[in-house]
Order: C-alpha cells, then sequence, then structure tokens
C-alpha cells in the first residue's frame, strides 16, 4: 500500500451529521491553535486579535446582508 500524496483524489463517502462534523473542526481547530502558541508561532494576544476582527468584519457582512432584504 502506498501513502497518498497531495492532489490524489480520496474517494470515501462517509457521511456524518452536522454536530459530528462541528465537533471534528472544533477539536481540529483547537490542536492547531495549540500548536501555533506552544512553537510560538502566534500568541495568544494575536490570537484573540484575530478572532475579533473575524467577528466584526461578520458582524459587517450580516448587516449588509440585512439591508439587501
Amino acid at each position: 500500500m502506498g501513502s497518498l500524496h497531495m492532489g490524489e483524489v480520496i474517494q470515501t463517502q462517509t457521511v456524518i451529521s452536522a454536530e459530528e462534523a462541528l465537533r471534528t473542526e472544533i477539536i481540529l481547530n483547537q490542536a492547531l491553535i495549540d500548536i501555533l502558541i506552544t512553537k510560538q508561532i502566534i500568541s495568544e494576544d494575536e490570537l484573540i486579535t484575530g478572532i475579533k476582527k473575524i467577528k466584526r468584519e461578520r458582524e459587517v457582512m450580516a448587516n449588509e446582508w440585512d439591508s439587501l432584504l
């Protein structure tokens, strides 16, 4: 059995619930955050600043969508 290389198509069709997909996403994100902070690639302050920026951007987009409706 060979290893997978970037660009190869993985053809599995496993259906998971939205709840399980969200749980998996949360675990993945937390693992990545922990690694980035441990390796001092980002600081906790930079993470918090980034989260606040994204929240503001999403609020602006939501308000723009609401004004279109």
